[in-house]
This record gives C-alpha cells, sequence and structure tokens, in this order.
C-alpha cells in the first residue's frame, strides 16, 4: 500500500511521538515521599495489622456466626478479589500477637477497620456473639485490652441489592495505645504540620525546623533493641517539639457540621427511604445523647413529614433538639431537587412549600439553599432564592469536573437580574472525620478565601448514616489532645451570619 510522502512522515512522527511517551513512563521516576509522610507511614505500620485473608461462603448459612462451625471448605478469599453474589458469609480468624514490627502492642484497644464495596450495613459477630452493625467506614471494637495469643474469630454477613461487584476494599486490625503515647497520631500531627505549613506558611524556616526537629527526635534504635519505655519516652519528646506550632495552628479553625445526604428513592424505593431517614435521624438523636457537643443539619421537608406521619414521638424529640439549637433545619426545598430541568415555577414551588413547611411545624425561616448532590444549576438560581428569602447556598458538584476545573470555594453567585447569594463550596459531604484531610483541605481553603475558619461537612450519606460515633470519638481526641487547629461541632447558619459581616472586607469573586 502507498501511503504517500505526507503520510509516512505522519506515521514516522507517531512513531516517534510513541517512542517517547513510553520511554517516559518506563523512566518516571515515583513521587519522593517528605520526611513526614515516611515517618507517618512506619509509625503507623506499628500499631495496624493488616488481614490478608478470610474464608467466604455465598448465601446464608444459621450457624456461621458460632465458633465451632466448620468453615475449612469454605474458599479462601484475599482483599483483592471481586464477586457478584448478592449475600456472602465472612470468616476471619486472628491470632492476637505480642508485637507489631517490634512495637509492644499489650494492652491496647484492638478495633476491626472493614469496608466491603457494593453491600449494605453487615452485621458483625466476634467469637460467636452478635456485635452492633457497621456502619460503612465505622471501626468495630473487638478487645478493651489486647492479650498475646488470644483468638479471635470475626464473622461477617453481608448483603447488596444492586449489580456492582462486592469486594473487600480494606482490612484492617487498628490498635490504640493504652497509657501510652499512641505513635499513629504522632505521625498524623507531622502531617497535620506538613500540610498547613505548606499551605499557609511556605517561607516560615522556623516553623519548618522545628516540624523536622519533631520527626527527628523519635528513636527508632530504641525500638529495635527492644526498649519500649525508650521509644514511648522519644514520642513525648517528639511531641514536645512540635508543640511550638500550636499557637500559630490555633489562628485557623474548623467548624465541623454533621449531616447525612440522603438520595431520595434513587436505587431503591421510597419506602427504603423512609427507613433510611427513620434509622438516620434515630442515630443522630442517640448520638446526641451521648456527645452534647453534637449538632445534626439536614434539609428536605418531604422527609420530616414521613416522621411526623409514621413516627410521631421521634418527631418531636426532634423538634425539641431544633429549639435547643442543636438539630438544625436547612435547605427551605421541599426535597433536594435537580436544578436544571425543573422549570423556575416548580423550584418556586419547592421553596414556597418547604419553607412554609419548617416555619408551621418547627417556626424555623430557612436562609440557607441546600443542594450538595445537584449535578447543574439553572442561572437564574440566585435570582429564584434571593426572592424566596434565601441568602446564602451550599453545593459542590461543580467540582467533580476533569477538565475545567472550578477555581472558587467562596463566592457571589449573581443571576442575570442582578440577585446574588453567598455561595459556598464545601470539601465534600459525605466525609469522615480524618484530621490530616481536614487540615489539608483548610490549607488550600483559608488562602484562596483569605478566611480563617472552614465549614466542614461529616457523615455517612447518600443512602444516609450520619455521624457516627467513631467520628465523634476522633473528633473529641484532637480538640483535647492534639496539635491542630481549633476544632469545634456547630451548625451551618451561624458560620455563614458571621462569614457574610467578614465578606465585605474579603474581596469575593463574583
Amino acid at each position: 500500500m502507498y501511503l504517500g510522502r505526507k503520510s509516512c512522515w505522519s506515521v514516522v512522527l507517531w512513531l516517534v511521538l510513541s517512542a517517547a511517551l513510553c520511554y517516559a513512563q518506563f523512566t518516571a521516576q515515583p513521587a519522593k515521599v517528605s520526611a513526614a509522610g515516611e515517618a507517618a507511614d512506619r509509625q503507623g505500620s506499628i500499631v495496624m495489622m493488616d488481614l490478608p485473608e478470610a474464608r467466604i461462603f455465598f448465601g446464608d448459612d444459621a450457624g456461621a456466626s458460632s465458633t465451632d462451625f466448620d468453615d475449612s471448605g469454605w474458599k479462601t478469599i484475599r482483599p483483592t478479589e471481586e464477586w457478584t453474589q448478592n449475600s456472602a458469609w465472612l470468616r476471619i480468624h486472628i491470632v492476637v500477637p505480642a508485637q507489631i514490627h517490634g512495637y509492644d502492642i499489650r494492652g491496647g484497644r484492638l478495633a476491626l477497620s472493614l469496608s466491603i464495596r457494593g453491600t449494605n450495613p453487615a452485621r458483625f459477630f466476634l467469637n460467636g456473639v452478635s456485635l452492633n452493625a457497621g456502619q460503612e467506614r465505622e471501626p468495630v471494637m473487638l478487645a478493651e485490652h489486647a492479650i498475646p495469643g488470644e483468638k479471635l474469630l470475626i464473622a461477617v454477613y453481608v448483603t447488596g441489592n444492586n449489580e456492582e461487584p462486592r469486594q473487600i476494599r480494606d482490612a484492617k486490625i487498628l490498635i490504640e495505645p493504652s497509657g501510652r503515647p499512641d505513635p499513629n497520631m504522632l505521625g498524623q500531627e507531622f502531617l497535620v504540620a506538613e500540610a498547613m505549613l505548606q499551605g499557609l506558611a511556605p517561607t516560615n524556616s522556623e516553623y519548618a525546623q522545628q516540624r523536622g526537629a519533631a520527626i527527628r527526635a523519635v528513636d527508632w534504635s530504641a525500638l529495635e533493641r527492644a526498649d519500649q519505655a525508650g521509644f514511648d519516652r522519644s514520642l513525648i519528646n517528639a511531641n514536645e517539639a512540635l508543640e511550638p506550632l500550636q499557637a500559630w495552628m490555633r489562628g485557623y479553625s474548623i467548624r465541623a457540621a454533621g449531616n447525612a445526604h440522603i438520595d431520595m428513592a434513587w436505587l431503591w424505593p421510597w419506602t427504603e427511604t423512609v427507613d433510611v431517614v427513620h434509622r438516620t435521624f434515630s442515630s443522630a438523636l442517640q448520638l446526641m445523647r451521648e456527645f452534647p457537643d453534637l449538632t445534626y443539619t439536614h434539609s428536605s421537608a418531604q422527609a420530616y413529614e414521613w416522621m411526623e406521619e409514621k413516627y410521631p414521638s421521634l418527631f418531636e424529640e426532634i423538634r425539641e433538639r431544633v429549639r435547643e439549637g442543636r438539630w438544625e433545619l436547612t435547605g427551605g426545598m421541599w426535597v433536594e431537587p435537580d436544578l436544571n430541568m425543573p422549570d423556575g415555577e416548580s423550584q418556586v414551588r419547592q421553596l414556597l412549600l418547604g419553607k412554609r413547611y419548617f416555619e408551621e411545624k418547627f417556626g424555623v425561616d430557612i436562609r440557607t439553599g441546600w443542594n450538595p448532590d445537584s449535578f447543574g444549576y439553572n442561572w437564574q438560581l440566585p435570582q429564584i432564592y434571593k426572592k424566596s428569602g434565601i441568602d446564602f447556598f451550599v453545593t459542590q458538584k461543580m467540582t467533580w469536573n476533569d477538565t475545567t476545573e472550578f477555581p472558587y470555594k467562596l463566592f457571589w453567585w449573581e443571576s442575570p437580574d442582578g440577585s446574588r447569594v453567598l455561595t459556598y463550596f464545601p470539601h465534600g459531604y459525605n466525609n469522615v472525620l480524618d484530621p490530616v484531610k481536614m487540615a489539608h483541605d483548610l490549607s488550600v481553603y483559608a488562602p484562596s478565601t483569605k478566611y480563617p475558619e472552614m465549614l466542614y461537612l461529616f457523615g455517612v450519606g447518600d443512602h444516609g448514616g450520619g455521624p457516627t460515633r467513631a467520628m465523634l470519638q476522633t473528633a473529641e481526641r484532637w480538640r483535647k489532645d492534639a496539635i491542630y487547629p481549633r476544632l469545634s461541632l456547630g451548625t451551618v447558619q451561624p458560620y455563614f451570619d458571621t462569614l457574610s459581616r467578614q465578606a465585605p472586607t474579603l474581596d469575593l469573586p463574583v
């Protein structure tokens, strides 16, 4: 076949470029891990044990949770493998070690972190005894005090109702030392300091030196010679070396707002949505009894009307929490709707009926629009919101874009008639309380907005769930015992009220 001179040169050019690309891919060096990253990885590894495999049975077996059940004929499955069956039993056999990489774990608290893709919340059994059903990403307590040589049998029953393949994404035993400094927490403090310095004080050599001195203070040689006390002393020394950064970090703050996004009848019927709302609201109320600082924010008048009709005592408890200021009503719409396809009259009606319901049932006037999961927005939405008495707007789906990066987290959104709402893009809405991620997000948010406080939404979502006990325990720990920015739990509206007073000084984009 004759290609012609121009075509030949095209082929040659294509071959040269392909060869260059392949060479670049083979010679590219992996990104260098920072000193803080290396320290955090190493310190985390001595209080974390991977579970390499489990035994699995597809279907149901009434005796599978028992310790004397024979699972020797079951298939062995590793975390990377997938399965498609809708229900399965997993059994994991553990012998508690005395040490992990030379670190003595005796007496520490043991928890199972198990995440399985494509399933409903699982049922957990420890040595034949039923445990509370685990939320997605919620560690399950195994033992208050680790005893070397103790045998633990973890049985897990999982179900799913969609076509997504199932897969064990994460399976670890987490150890929290008792009465000793926690190496994993110190490692996370190193990463927090690194993120904060890179984003907020990249040229401050004094702060960088303090961070470096703290990292170097960890005495790994003590661990290698089995000097546990000496290693613990070095962790204390490292923490003290990092402490001068505390006053600077406290100049920034994070307001963490508990919430639970609930997709209304997305991959499930509306009857299941009612159950999801009931379980999510019940969980939030229970946790409020245990954690006096917990607040909860939720939109959608329809969700509350279901509770009013079907669970009146729960509805009355929500009303009491609203009066206390701990349960926050937001959004103002009947549900969180699509904001592209419905016409303007439909969206006005959403606000008219939603705001009327909240006013009549709770005596609350909603001033913050809440649509974090909408994939698009008509350009007259600020006009519709503003004329409906809404001054602020929370969303974030425009950041789910692999081509055109939206550059702002905080800005005035203006419609063609000139109406404006102060708009905030949080860093997602289904977050766990991950201290390192929160610090990184703050280090991006604060310099870009010139505002030192960040609103952070946390809680299991899409299929409901909300804040979990583990998240709230993490918040308590990092508020009290960590070298960290100011961290508080709180509602959304006061954040925007304060922010709006500062807005004229921030030179926000329009």
